[in-house]
């Protein structure tokens, strides 16, 4: 083993605050614990959650700690992350967990659960899809996982597009049962996590075909490993993806089916079935079968929280521990904290991380209550929650993937090791960019339901919810910014926000109509317009997050101490400000404000950062993560940095002898080799 520092050395960290980061924690002009129960969800939340982290990290530290797996091959990732699954597994019977409750456990373990998919989309495609009679038979079996399942829908060669989805399910009346295939290369199942090697069951998304009719996309249950021995069904081959860029814990795989049979039955037929003698009924509108799609996007908003929680942990409190320079010499280094360039690289980050907060637990909250009204026949919301759901995905992808690799450089040189957490952080959020739909594709999916709406305004028709600002009349528009004061006024700078949104929108409708009346194709006008679209979408998408990031913070000003809701308005007004900064092109082009307004705006950000400078590490502190679940040696409520990263070098299997076994084969022959010649 290699030399170490003593215990006795290491001791006198143990259990002590950094005094730089105690410090920072004394300056905190709000009550911390309150601001916990709100992003908890309440007092029982907050209770619940750390309880759910004593039986992980306490009870089972040695298996769910987050310490050996920066030094971990991809096979014994994957078969750590799999144990831990069991384990939850087997602790859910004990204490009887809801399904509600593995998204917070997803998240106390930094999603380090190779299964999840079995709780995030198969039981749930089972209870959203399955007739009363198939849940009756289904979900025993997966809640006991005596089966264990995923969702199998992206292929080789088609992702977003899923009316493209080339699997195919033909039934066969003489043997009632359906013939599933995957006829050529580009259709193979492809990226569903837990197909590789864990999952015995699947919920295949295959084209229904009857008599040579196709009657387009629905769900089938298809078994794909034997329940005595785990090997493959006859007809299936299927396997590992490969290593990723990052999430090697999960076994991402593909499959390719050849004349699979499955009874009749296992197609799950809440929305629509197939009778015995080959008789197709739609019971209700096929829009239920994107539901699931739906709410993987809106859950993917929240995990975009967790990374940029856990990336604003990591970067604001190792700024306060690490000094660097100074400003005026003779004097002590300063903490990196106090440079007003590294508040501008962190900060952004922290208050996004709030922003992204509200944002996922409305877009939450307006789900259930739209697809229980879809349950009941009621369409109304779904164009819009589709919209919503796909271009906020992309828009807060695209946003926190920037910051999250911004704070990652704050860090500096430690930032790149992978116990810095950051790091690995960085690349798992490049994932998000693309799953469940690539980036790009969902900006113009909004753009096309901005276009209908922007249309339905202009003739007269009102338009609601999220696009209500186009019922304006652009022509009254006066910049309500008279004064650098008007700049940390938030209902004024969301005005601009909506100037912004509804000019872009509608600069962009009335190129398309022009470019339609001059009499190019629709599919040309469309192309030739694609950057613009993805724009506008883009414009009214961070009218939204601003919208709601706003409301939900002008409630907590009604409804919280003052202390902390002075807190929240700060910190919103920062966000708020950065982002017409970030985009002042946008804002100027629109005429939405003037340079001198602009001059203020920017001025006033500034300022901010040194409103918000006193608060930073308790407001990071409020998201109350474990350090298991921040999973950073550069990141622990203890601040002891570099205590943990020398630590860290501990579990580096480079470390296990003195002598690395390359001496022997390679180097010792040229080390030797050269003293003879000098000899």
């Amino acid at each position: 083993m290699a030399a170490r520092l003593t215990a006795e050395f290491l001791d006198n960290w143990k259990n002590e605050v950094n005094p730089d980061l105690q410090k920072e924690r004394e300056t905190c002009t709000f009550k911390i614990e309150e601001l916990i129960h709100v992003l908890d969800g309440g007092k029982e939340n907050t209770i619940k959650r750390k309880n759910l982290e004593n039986i992980f990290f306490t009870s089972y530290v040695d298996l769910f700690s987050f310490k050996r797996r920066p030094f971990m091959s991809k096979s014994e990732q994957y078969e750590s992350s799999v144990a831990k699954s069991v384990k939850v597994f087997e602790l859910r019977r004990e204490y009887n967990w809801s399904e509600e409750d593995f998204d917070l456990i997803n998240r106390i373990l930094n999603y380090d659960f190779a299964l999840s998919l079995h709780h995030t989309m198969f039981i749930p495609g089972i209870e959203r899809l399955a007739t009363d009679e198939q849940k009756a038979k289904w979900l025993p079996l997966a809640q006991s996982y005596q089966i264990v399942g995923t969702y199998a829908q992206t292929e080789l060669g088609h992702g977003t597009n899923l009316l493209g989805l080339e699997t195919t399910a033909t039934y066969d009346r003489e043997r009632d049962e359906f013939m599933i295939n995957t006829p050529r290369l580009s259709s193979m199942k492809w990226w569903p996590g837990g197909l590789g090697k864990s999952c015995t069951h699947a919920i295949v998304l295959a084209q229904l075909v009857i008599d040579s009719q196709n009657h387009g996309m629905h769900p089938f249950m298809v078994q794909l490993r034997s329940l005595d021995d785990h090997t493959p069904m006859p007809g299936l081959k299927l396997g590992d993806i490969g290593t990723k860029l990052a999430a090697n814990n999960i076994d991402n795989g593909f499959l390719i089916l050849n004349n699979v049979r499955v009874p009749r039955e296992n197609m799950l037929m809440k929305n629509a079935r197939v009778t015995r003698d080959g008789k197709f009924i739609q019971l209700s509108g096929n829009k239920a079968n994107y539901a699931t799609m739906v709410l993987v996007r809106v859950k993917i908003i929240s995990w975009t929280k967790d990374t940029l929680r856990q990336a604003a942990t990591v970067s604001v409190r190792y700024s306060a521990v690490r000094r660097q320079t100074t400003l005026k010499p003779g004097t002590p280094e300063q903490q990196v904290l106090d440079f007003q360039t590294q508040q501008m690289k962190v900060f952004p980050c922290l208050a996004a991380a709030y922003a992204v907060h509200f944002v996922a637990s409305s877009m939450m909250d307006w789900y259930q209550s739209a697809f229980t009204e879809i349950l009941r026949g009621n369409n109304s919301q779904l164009a819009e929650l589709h919209a919503q759901s796909a271009g906020l995905k992309a828009f807060l992808t695209d946003m926190s993937t920037g910051m999250v690799e911004t704070c990652r450089r704050s860090c500096g040189g430690h930032g790149y090791l992978q116990v810095s957490g950051v790091a690995e952080n960085m690349v798992s959020s490049l994932a998000l960019v693309t799953i469940e739909g690539e980036n790009t594709v969902l900006y113009l999916q909004t753009a096309r339901y901005l276009m209908k709406q922007m249309a339905n305004a202009v003739s007269g028709t009102k338009t609601r919810g999220s696009t209500a600002y186009m019922n304006r009349d652009l022509s009254s528009y006066t910049c309500p910014i008279d004064s650098q004061s008007d700049c940390r006024n938030l209902n004024k700078l969301r005005e601009l926000y909506m100037q912004r949104a509804h000019r872009v929108v509608m600069g962009v409708a009335q190129r398309l109509q022009m470019d339609m009346e001059s009499g190019q194709p629709q599919e040309a006008v469309f192309n030739n317009n694609m950057v613009a679209l993805t724009r506008a979408a883009k414009a009214h998408l961070h009218l939204s997050t601003i919208d709601w990031y706003i409301a939900r913070v002008d409630n907590l000003v009604a409804t919280c101490s003052p202390a902390l809701g002075q807190v929240m308005a700060e910190l919103c007004t920062f966000f708020v400000l950065w982002g017409i900064v970030q985009e002042a092109g946008d804002f100027l082009e629109s005429e939405t404000l003037g340079l001198n307004q602009l001059e203020w705006i920017r001025q006033e950000q500034l300022n901010y950062l040194t409103i918000l400078r006193p608060n930073a590490v308790s407001l990071v502190d409020a998201f109350d993560m474990h350090d298991e679940t921040v999973a950073s040696a550069l990141g622990m409520f203890d601040g002891n940095v570099y205590q943990h990263l020398y630590e860290s070098t501990k579990y580096e299997p480079n470390n296990r002898t003195e002598v690395h076994p390359s001496y022997y084969k390679h180097l010792r022959g040229l080390l030797k080799g050269g003293q003879q010649s000098k000899l």
